[in-house]
C-alpha cells in the first residue's frame, strides 16, 4: 500500500484523531543528509502553511561533515550565519511508516526577506538546470540504482570500533545468490515493502558482490521527484537499519580490499509537449536519435571536469579501480559494463547509464551536472558518439575520469560550461566547499596507512 503523498484534507483529517502528531520538516544538504526540525501539528499549520515557513540557520549550506562552519559566502561570521527559510513543498508531503505518528515534508530554501529562492540550495541548483531544459523543451527521468554496505554490528558498537573488523551480514561473496538473499530478507524485506509506503516505489533487491553489499533498485520518475526519492531512500535506510542493530554505509569504498558501492543513474529525456521519449531514433533500426546522441555526446564531453559532481569525497575516488565495475573509462558502450556510459533497454525504455558516481553522491549535484553536461551536448550540435566495442579499461585513446580529488577539483576550477550553467554564486559556493573538504583531509588527517608505514621506520 503506498501511503503518500498526502493531500493537506488528509493531513487534517490524521492530525485531528491523533494519529499523526509531528511533522518533520527537512531539506537536502549539500552531502544529500536531511537537515530541519521536527514540529508539532500547531506550529506547521502557524508556520509551515499560513506563515513564511521554518527558521533555519544558514550554516546548514556552510559545513562540513563533522558540521564545522566553513567560510562561505552564504553564511560565515561577517554575515552572522543569517537565518533563512524552509518552505514546505507540500507534494512531498507523506507519512513516515517507521514512525506511525510522524510525517515527514520536504522543502526548499529560501532567503529570509525575499520570495527568493535560495541559490545555493541543493533543491534549488537542481531546480535550475531542470528550468533550463523545459526552456528547450525537454524534460528528464531519472532512476538511482544504490549500493550499501550492511554490517551485523550495532551503531553504538560499529562506532566504538572505528568502523574496524565489523561482522559483516554475509560471511562470503554472494552476488545474485537466492540462498543469501533469503537469509537477508527479514530486513531487505522491510525496505522492500515500507519504502513504497514511504513513497519511493522500489523496482527490485539483491545481493552484491561485496561482503554484507545490497543492492536496491528505484523506480524512474521526474528528475526532482526523483532526487527527492534518492534522498528520502538513504533517510529510510539508515533508520531502519539502526532500529535493527545493524550498521550501514554508503560510502564509496568502505575497505581498500573490497569493491565500492555504486549509484548507477539512469537517465531519459523526453518531449515537455507530448509526453514521450526523444531517445529512440524512428529511423529504420532505431539506435540513439540524434537529439538524445547529442546529449550523450555532451556527458562524454564534461564527464572529466564534472566528476567532482558525481565523485564529492576523497574516499569517491578510492572505487576507481579497473576491473571492478566503477565508471572509469570515459566510452559509450551498449550494454558494455566497462564503460562509464552505458546504453540499455530499447524503444520506449531506452536510456543512458552513468555509472561514475558511488554511493556517497548527492543526488540534486549528479543530476544537476548530467544536465548541464547534455544540453550543452544540444547547444554544440555535438555528433552522436561513436559505440566502444570491447573492454574499455584496456582500450587505446580511452580517457579515465579523475582519480583523485584534487585532480577533480582543478578540472571542475577550469570548466566554463560548469560555471555558465550554474552561475558563478553556485560554482564559487560548489568549487570552495569542495576545496574545504581536500584541506581537510590533506592537513589535519593522518591516516591508518600513514602510522603502518613510517611509525618506527622513518
Amino acid at each position: 500500500m503506498n501511503m503518500s503523498p498526502l493531500t493537506l484534507e488528509q493531513f487534517d483529517d490524521l492530525a485531528e484523531s491523533g494519529e499523526i502528531n509531528t511533522v518533520v520538516c527537512a531539506t537536502p544538504d549539500p552531502y544529500g543528509r536531511l537537515v530541519g526540525k521536527r514540529l508539532t501539528i500547531q506550529a506547521f499549520r502557524s508556520l509551515g502553511l499560513s506563515g513564511d515557513g521554518i527558521n533555519a540557520s544558514s550554516f546548514i549550506f556552510a559545513v562540513d561533515l563533522e558540521m564545522n562552519p566553513l567560510d562561505l559566502a552564504v553564511s560565515n561570521a561577517a554575515n552572522g550565519w543569517a537565518d533563512i527559510r524552509l518552505v514546505p513543498d507540500l507534494t512531498t508531503l507523506r507519512r513516515v511508516p517507521w514512525e506511525p505518528h510522524v510525517a515527514l515534508v520536504i522543502c526548499d530554501a529560501y532567503e529570509a526577506n525575499s520570495d527568493t529562492l535560495l541559490q545555493v540550495a541543493p533543491r534549488t541548483i537542481l531546480r535550475r538546470q531542470v528550468e533550463r531544459a523545459r526552456e528547450c523543451g525537454l524534460r528528464f527521468k531519472f532512476a538511482s540504482e544504490l549500493e550499501f554496505f550492511l554490517a551485523a554490528t550495532p551503531p553504538r558498537q560499529a562506532w566504538e570500533l572505528g568502523y574496524q573488523n565489523l561482522k559483516m551480514l554475509s560471511d562470503y561473496r554472494s552476488d545474485y545468490q537466492m540462498v543469501q538473499a533469503g537469509r537477508d530478507d527479514w530486513f531487505i524485506e522491510q525496505i522492500r515493502n515500507q519504502m513504497p509506503q514511504f513513497g519511493v516505489p522500489v523496482e527490485s533487491s539483491k545481493p552484491e558482490w561485496g561482503l554484507g553489499q545490497q543492492e536496491v533498485t528505484l523506480d524512474y520518475c521526474d528528475t526532482l521527484d526523483m532526487a527527492d526519492r534518492h534522498v528520502l531512500f538513504k533517510y529510510g535506510v539508515k533508520q531502519l537499519a539502526h532500529a535493527a542493530d545493524l550498521t550501514v554505509t554508503f560510502m564509496a569504498k568502505p575497505k581498500i580490499d573490497e569493491v565500492g558501492s555504486s549509484c548507477h543513474l539512469h537517465v531519459s529525456m523526453w518531449s515537455t509537449e507530448q509526453d514521450s521519449s526523444l531517445c529512440w531514433s524512428q529511423q529504420p533500426g532505431g539506435g540513439m536519435s540524434e537529439q538524445f546522441g547529442a546529449f550523450v555526446a555532451g556527458q562524454l564531453a564534461h564527464a572529466a571536469d564534472m566528476t567532482l559532481m558525481f565523485a564529492p569525497t576523497i574516499n569517491s575516488y578510492k572505487r576507481f579501480q579497473p576491473d571492478q565495475f566503477a565508471g572509469t573509462a570515459i566510452a559509450l558502450g551498449n550494454d558494455n559494463r566497462s564503460c562509464a556510459f552505458r546504453l540499455v533497454g530499447r524503444g520506449p525504455s531506452y536510456r543512458v547509464e552513468n555509472r561514475i558516481p558511488g554511493g556517497d553522491v548527492n543526488p540534486y549535484y549528479a543530476y544537476s551536472a548530467t544536465i548541464a553536461a547534455g544540453l550543452d551536448g544540444i547547444e554544440r550540435q555535438l555528433p552522436v558518439p561513436d559505440i566502444f566495442q570491447g573492454n574499455a579499461w584496456t582500450g587505446e585513446h580511452i580517457s579515465l575520469v579523475p582519480t583523485s580529488l584534487h585532480e577533480a577539483l582543478r578540472l571542475f576550477a577550469e570548466c566554463k560550461m560548469a560555471r555558465a550553467a550554474y552561475g558563478d554564486e553556485v560554482f564559487e559556493h560548489l568549487l570552495t566547499s569542495a576545496q574545504s573538504e581536500l584541506v581537510a583531509f590533506d592537513s589535519h588527517a593522518v591516516t591508518d596507512w600513514e602510522s603502518r608505514r613510517y611509525y618506527e621506520r622513518v
